[in-house]
C-alpha cells in the first residue's frame, strides 16, 4: 500500500521533534556550564530556608558548578532580587504557582530546565505532644502548592475531618508553625521534619519535577538579535 507523501512527511517531522528537543536541552546546559566555569561564584537564588527542596536542589548545583546559593523567603523575593541583579540565576520549580512571572516577565530569560526528584513529603505533626484524634476541624499548615498532598495521603483515622489551612511560606516553614503550636498537622518534607522534631502521620514519595533556571535576558546574544529562541526548531 503507498503512503500518503503528506502523512509520511508529517511522520517525519514528529520522529525528528524529540531529537531536535534534546539537541536544544544539551545546547543549553553546555552554554550554562561553560558560562560558570568562565565565572566561578555566580550567585544562584531560590527559596529558603534550609530544608527545602529548591535549597537542596540548589546546593546539588552549587557543588556541581562552583556556585554561591542565596535563600529567601518568598519566590517574590527572588524575582526582585533578579531583576536588581544582586542575583546572577533564579532557580524556581515548575510546580511554584507564580512562575508565570519568570516566564513572561521582559527581562528574564529561562536559560536552562532539568528534571530532579523531591524529598519524602507527607503529613506531620509535633512529636512532644502526640495528636489526638476527634471529630472537630483540623489546622494544617502548608504552602499553597502542596495542599492536595494533605487530601491524597490523610490517614483513615483523619478523612472526612474539615481542614483550616494555615498558609506557610515553605515546607520549612509549614514544621515551624506546628513545632511552635500554631497548627496540628503540616504538609511538609523529610528535611522539615528531621529539623523541627516531628513525627510523620502519612508520607508519599517524592515527586521528580521540572527545574527551571532563569537569568538576565541580554545576557545572550546580541543588541541587535537579544533573545535566543526559546524552542528548538521542530523541523527536520
Amino acid at each position: 500500500m503507498a503512503i500518503r507523501p503528506d502523512l509520511a512527511a508529517g511522520t517525519l517531522r514528529t520522529a525528528s521533534l524529540p531529537r531536535a528537543l534534546a539537541s536544544e536541552y544539551a545546547a543549553r546546559w553546555s552554554e550554562l556550564s561553560e558560562r560558570w566555569a568562565a565565572r566561578p561564584g555566580s550567585v544562584l537564588g531560590t527559596l529558603g530556608p534550609a530544608g527545602t527542596s529548591s535549597d537542596l536542589v540548589a546546593r546539588y548545583l552549587a557543588a556541581e558548578h562552583n556556585l554561591r546559593v542565596e535563600l529567601h523567603d518568598t519566590f517574590d523575593d527572588v524575582l526582585d532580587r533578579l531583576l536588581l541583579r544582586k542575583l546572577d540565576f533564579a532557580l524556581v520549580p515548575s510546580a511554584y504557582a507564580g512562575l508565570t512571572r519568570f516566564h513572561w516577565h521582559r527581562a528574564l530569560r529561562l536559560r536552562a530546565f532539568f528534571p530532579r526528584a523531591t524529598p519524602e513529603y507527607g503529613i506531620a505533626a509535633a512529636a512532644s505532644s502526640p495528636f489526638q484524634p476527634g471529630d472537630g476541624p483540623l489546622s494544617v499548615a502548608a504552602m499553597w502548592e502542596v495542599r492536595r498532598i494533605y487530601a491524597e495521603v490523610v490517614p483513615p483515622a483523619l478523612r472526612g475531618r474539615d481542614v483550616d489551612w494555615v498558609d506557610a511560606s515553605s515546607t520549612q516553614h509549614a514544621a515551624q508553625i506546628v513545632a511552635g503550636g500554631g497548627a496540628q498537622l503540616a504538609v511538609t518534607n523529610a528535611p522539615g521534619v528531621q529539623a523541627y522534631g516531628l513525627r510523620w502521620m502519612a508520607t508519599r514519595p517524592g515527586a521528580e519535577i521540572l527545574w527551571t533556571l532563569f537569568d538576565h535576558a541580554e545576557e545572550s546574544g546580541t543588541p541587535e538579535q537579544p533573545h535566543k529562541p526559546l524552542t528548538a526548531d521542530p523541523q527536520p
